[in-house]
């Protein structure tokens, strides 16, 4: 706070100069003490102090200067400054000028010259005191009408709002009662008074409710008990709802439903209670039709329920029985199947065959194959109703793919004198991790009835990358069919930031997915009709030009859709009678190098066992002769001692006895199943290494692997295999590749390999990478220009049984040559052929360039 100044206003400076010095030993440091010399200076000064926001307390002024009086200058002073104090100096002033000075300029007395040191300093103490007097006066002043005005301000809005409560209060609905703490009603607004048939506020207190407004127990003639009432609980401290009060008012009776709530003060105490209470009756009466009519669905529900358990049951049962019959017809469909592919496989390179013979084999495995896959898929159309389908995704080469497919269809296209094309585009990248085996399995269904539908015209794939979904697009077309069970825009939704998928246990490293691939393949064939657009998606349903050809299950758009959704997107189709049919299907994929994809397996004929290793013993237990002499036929010529066992107790008498390092066991045999033999073997096992019979190292007496064989496709099969105590699985029909890996896995057993690359299976052949093929025109053989030139021509023609006697042309001198493409044959690699024979050409010119 800044101190208060004192200003002293004389023409001589000798006289402000002690008059300065004697009012500091008057004041000390309480005040600024200033000076002016003459009047027009004084005014500039004390303007300054005024703009600096000073207080002026008291000015000492000579009467007689050149410029101006000293009576006129201190009116003029106090015109700025009303509260500023004002002392004359002189000893020629008259009596008018004192008489203006104290009537205009508020001057507080007159020292005349020369003054006395004394008087002047009390007077000067004196005026500075009363000046702080008046001020603090001032100050208590104004402070006291700011809080009056507060108040004035508060009791107003204070006012205003008791008004504005009590028209809140009157214009509500519910009755509102406010009771004080002794219980005497405080307040009842106008919708208490209509409810309770009063006109005023009750004399009455809160224990006497209940008999004044008749207050009763609802459904009862007992008055409400007064130690109940909702109010007197609240005056407790409780805060109360009921609804089991009602009010009779002139032979009506009134439901009503009551709040309370006690309000206490800054200590705590409770100072009033506040009740609100409302008419409820349309509200009990509702209610109570609830209330019966819930009775009434609750029979209806049980009644209901029995009939939907019943249903439930039989559905269980009958599914139950479908899954049982599709196991037991999948296990008598491939043990059958397994001897058929297994001795197809031992008996192809068999040297002893005729060509002819051989070729036979090949169309013998071949369609076993076919029937396999046709058993496969409707087992998987039971796993897929079943919620058991899982993903595997894998990293692959995308761009291969597409061109086997392509080859793969590419003669069936020119039989039938159609267009294949296949579209990608540039930005679509050629190595990708996602389920390739149900992408593979989606295309191949869409494109073969693409191919199977169209009679002229094209079949057209194109492949497109985008970055969200696309699908949304659709929603305007008018030909598009939605077959889903949720719609298109919600797929579309949620798929924005890229499909939730639900990976197998072996894929918990996948990459998350990073875009979306869209495939189209747009036919131009007969079409469907718009009432069949709905049921293309059923299982075991055709549409009409489907029934007219007669061929397919009709699972394998069924089985598409599943697909797709499983790898985490959808499939539509648009189409129109007789101009066409397009598919159009989004799955999320994400991008990955080529480095991160797995080494290509090259498959070769085992031809023996490589020499400095133990005479491994494998028992073989199944129940079926053929089956048991498919494994010893596989064995046996490798140098594996082989015997056999027809049931679980005669493989338990030969392990005791024969002691083999390794038993190939059938789960589902006679007198016993290979379940309770393993668990009786590994139950003896287990006790004997307690008591220390049984030494593991010992050669004589190995532990033994029990691996478990079974056509079964049941769920949970493998599981329990493994639970019982059995070291691995594998499913019929196997391959010979099969047996041998897993009898390296657990015995450790080492092969001696052909070198030819002879009778690798068709989904073998599908797994060459480009790298062996690379390896094998390392040695191509000089082949007869008249040869290559033929095979040039009968390819053109795609007649495969021409294809296949011009390969078997030279199949004698070159054998390994023609099993290569007889490979590349069977799976429909018609440009892969083509390839070789063209390096083989440019082999023959270079060695003939080189002879010259």
């Amino acid at each position: 706070m800044k101190k208060p100044v004192i200003v002293c206003i004389d023409d001589e400076p000798d006289v402000l100069n002690s008059l300065k010095i004697e009012l500091k030993k008057a004041i000390g440091d309480r005040c600024i003490i200033e000076t002016a010399e003459g009047g027009a200076d004084a005014l500039e000064l004390l303007a300054d102090l005024q703009a600096d926001e000073y207080e002026i307390a008291l000015v000492l002024s000579d009467y007689i200067m050149p410029d101006i009086k000293g009576d006129e200058l201190l009116r003029k002073i106090h015109e700025s400054s009303p509260e500023t104090l004002t002392i004359m100096l002189t000893g020629q002033a008259d009596l008018e000028a004192l008489s203006n000075a104290i009537k205009y300029a508020k001057l507080y007395r007159y020292i005349p010259k020369p003054w006395q040191n004394e008087d002047l300093k009390l007077t000067v103490v004196e005026a500075v005191h009363s000046y702080l007097q008046d001020q603090k006066l001032t100050d208590e002043i104004h402070k006291r009408q700011e809080v009056n005005e507060e108040l004035k301000l508060v009791n107003e809005a204070l006012s205003a709002s008791e008004s504005r409560l009590s028209q809140f209060l009157e214009a509500l609905p519910v009755g509102v009662s406010v009771y004080h703490s002794d219980g005497s009603i405080a307040y009842f607004n106008q919708a208490a008074r209509d409810l309770l048939g009063a006109d005023t506020i009750p004399e009455s207190t809160a224990e006497q409710l209940a008999a004044t407004y008749q207050l009763y127990v609802a459904n009862t003639d007992e008055l409400y008990p007064p130690d109940n009432l909702p109010i007197l609980r609240a005056l407790k401290g409780e805060s109360v709802k009921v609804d089991d009060v009602e009010i009779r008012q002139d032979g009506q009776r009134i439901a009503i439903e009551i709040n309370t709530t006690p309000i206490f003060d800054a200590s705590g105490n409770i100072v009033y209670a506040i009740a609100a209470f409302q008419d409820i009756s349309d509200r009990k009466q509702a209610e109570k039709i609830l209330a019966d009519y819930h009775h009434t669905l609750e029979a209806q529900i049980d009644e209901r329920t029995e009939q939907l358990q019943q249903a439930a049951l039989a559905a269980e049962a009958a599914n139950k029985a479908k899954s049982t019959f599709l196991a037991n017809m999948s296990h008598e469909l491939r043990t059958p199947l397994n001897s058929i592919l297994g001795f197809a496989q031992i008996m192809e390179p068999s040297p002893d065959l005729t060509v002819e013979n051989q070729e036979n084999m090949r169309i013998i495995r071949r369609s076993g194959e076919h029937l396999l896959t046709l058993i496969n898929e409707v087992l998987d159309l039971s796993k897929i109703e079943a919620g058991r389908m899982t993903l595997n995704p894998k990293n692959f080469d995308l761009y291969r793919l597409l061109d086997d497919l392509q080859d793969m269809f590419q003669l069936r296209v020119h039989n039938q004198e159609l267009q294949l094309h296949f579209q990608r585009d540039a930005d679509v990248p050629q190595y990708v991790r996602t389920d390739d085996i149900k992408l593979r399995q989606v295309l191949i269904n869409i494109l073969s009835n693409a191919i199977k539908f169209t009679q002229t015209g094209e079949i057209i794939l194109r492949v497109i990358k985008l970055e969200g979904s696309g699908f949304m697009d659709l929603l305007d077309s008018p030909t598009a069919c939605f077959d889903t069970t949720r719609s298109i825009r919600d797929f579309s939704r949620t798929s924005s930031d890229f499909a939730k998928v639900e990976w197998s246990d072996e894929a918990e490293d996948s990459t998350v997915p990073g875009f979306f691939l869209l495939f189209e393949i747009e036919d131009t064939g007969v079409g469907i009709a718009p009432e069949e657009l709905g049921n293309i998606f059923k299982a075991f349903v055709q549409t009409a030009s489907g029934q007219k050809i007669q061929k397919g299950t009709g699972l394998g758009l069924k089985i598409s859709r599943q697909f797709v959704r499983l790898m985490g997107g959808e499939i539509v189709v648009e189409s129109q009678l007789e101009l066409g049919t397009t598919f159009k299907f989004e799955i999320p994929v994400s991008a990955v190098d080529a480095a991160e994809l797995p080494d290509p397996q090259l498959n070769r004929e085992v031809t023996g066992l490589e020499p400095n290793q133990p005479c491994y013993r494998i028992l073989i237990v199944d129940d079926r002769e053929d089956n048991r002499q498919l494994l010893v036929k596989m064995l046996s010529p490798l140098g594996f001692g082989v015997e056999q066992a027809t049931n679980g107790q005669e493989a338990i008498e030969m392990w005791e006895n024969w002691h083999p390092h390794l038993i190939l066991m059938d789960v589902r045999m006679p007198v016993m199943d290979g379940y309770e033999a393993t668990k009786q073997i590994k139950a003896r096992i287990k006790q004997r290494e307690q008591e220390g019979e049984m030494n593991m190292s010992h050669p004589d007496s190995p532990i033994p692997k029990i691996i478990a064989l079974t056509a079964s496709t049941i769920e949970g099969r493998q599981a329990f295999a493994l639970l019982v105590g059995c070291d691995d699985f594998i499913s019929k029909p196997f391959r010979k590749t099969d047996i041998f890996d897993t009898l390296t896995k657990h015995l450790g057993v080492k092969y001696l390999y052909s070198n030819s690359t002879d009778f690798i299976s068709i989904g073998d052949r599908n797994n060459l990478s480009g790298s062996f093929a690379n390896a094998a025109l390392a040695y191509l053989p000089t082949l007869p220009a008249e040869w290559i030139d033929n095979m040039k021509q009968v390819i053109r023609s795609a007649d495969f049984d021409l294809i296949v006697k011009t390969i078997d042309e030279i199949r004698e001198p070159h054998p390994e040559l023609a099993e290569i493409l007889q490979g590349h044959l069977d799976n429909f690699d018609y440009q892969k052929i083509l390839n070789l024979i063209a390096e083989a050409e440019e082999s023959n010119n270079a060695d003939q360039g080189g002879t010259n």
